[in-house]
């Protein structure tokens, strides 16, 4: 496996931009601020990690905050994943 398949984009069948702006959405979520997931267009708020965001404001279930970390990173610490 070449290392460019562990990018999370390339894992996702994303682009990079489109990974970069659901995980910034995603990220701001996470800590209570839905705004940059509210803007995201439709195709990025229907990925499997919108989905489960979007359970989240709907809910305020945080596992539905912990199963979207782990889509977009790929790992349970995706708070470190996104945090560094």
């Amino acid at each position: 496996m070449s290392s460019n398949n562990a990018l999370p984009w390339n894992r996702l069948a994303m682009k990079e931009k489109e990974w970069r702006d659901l995980a910034a959405a995603f990220y701001d979520l996470a800590h209570n601020d839905f705004r940059k997931f509210e803007c995201l267009p439709r195709p990025l708020k229907e990925h499997p990690a919108g989905k489960l965001c979007a359970e989240y404001i709907e809910t305020g279930d945080h596992e539905f905050v912990e199963r979207a970390g782990r889509v977009l990173t790929g790992t349970d610490e995706w708070y470190v994943y996104l945090g560094r």
